[in-house]
């Protein structure tokens, strides 16, 4: 059966509860170039950022000053090089749910985050996962990070999946936004970096739980079921050879053919 419908993830704060990892690698590379140490809140509020944009802000308080991109290959170099099933590992539940997801046929498991990609697979890897996400994208692999919607748009193109038949999952509101701007459903979870009340508007949905979360997906599983099944048989849908553009927006060409409403 061919896939019709994908539920896609952030990784940090989402599916793995890597905090302290990211925190303390932080700590070390700012301590090492000299740079003021941060606090565990300021931790947070970075992590709506790309690496180096988060270390540009970290170090100087502008996200785009030039020396985040040192910073973050300092960081990639550390930080990926300590994940294990110790340091990054998945919260309670959560295997348990992706493994249940894995087995809807037609339902495409990715992961994409604004970490570096080598994180992501390293991440994916120790918690024996690989064989369940079909994509497992970070910021590197793809145009542009969250909150430009680029990096969700190349996922549904990859699985040719349209945008409004994907969900995704995230901790941050930067997630919210870009799924919003991708045409995806949005839903934020609690258990990560951010408060219900600091994510709540960026998000269509939100989880408190993993169990409510669980609740979430089998609804919108249930509900897309029969049209989903229906939707594997629709024709290839013809994308624009130009991917993207300057915004991180997909342009599809349907060549007079469209997507089964």
């Amino acid at each position: 059966m061919k896939l019709s419908g994908a539920i896609l993830w952030d990784v940090d704060g989402t599916i793995a509860n890597s905090y302290m990892l990211g925190y303390t690698s932080t700590l070390t590379v700012l301590k090492n170039n000299g740079i003021k140490l941060i606090t565990e809140d300021e931790f947070h509020e970075g992590t709506r950022l790309t690496t180096p944009r988060r270390f540009a802000w970290h170090a100087t308080g502008d996200p785009d000053h030039i020396i985040g991109l040192g910073l973050g290959e300092q960081f990639d170099d550390l930080y990926v090089k300590l994940v294990s099933h110790e340091t990054t590992p998945l919260y309670a539940g959560m295997k348990e749910l992706l493994l249940k997801l894995s087995k809807c046929e037609y339902i495409a498991l990715g992961a994409l985050s604004n970490a570096c990609g080598a994180y992501v697979r390293a991440v994916i890897n120790a918690n024996d996962l690989e064989a369940i996400f079909k994509l497992q994208y970070g910021a590197d692999d793809v145009p542009h990070g969250k909150p430009d919607p680029a990096g969700l748009l190349q996922c549904s193109k990859e699985l040719n999946i349209h945008p409004a038949k994907c969900i995704y999952i995230g901790d941050s509101p930067t997630d919210g936004e870009a799924a919003r701007r991708a045409g995806m459903r949005g839903v934020g979870v609690t258990w990560g970096s951010h408060s219900l009340e600091t994510l709540s508007s960026s998000f269509d949905t939100m989880a408190k739980s993993i169990e409510e979360l669980e609740v979430i997906l089998d609804d919108w599983i249930e509900k897309n079921h029969v049209e989903l099944a229906r939707e594997s048989t629709v024709r290839r849908v013809s994308w624009d050879s130009s991917v993207i553009n300057n915004e991180g927006m997909n342009k599809l060409r349907t060549d007079n053919e469209k997507w089964i409403p």
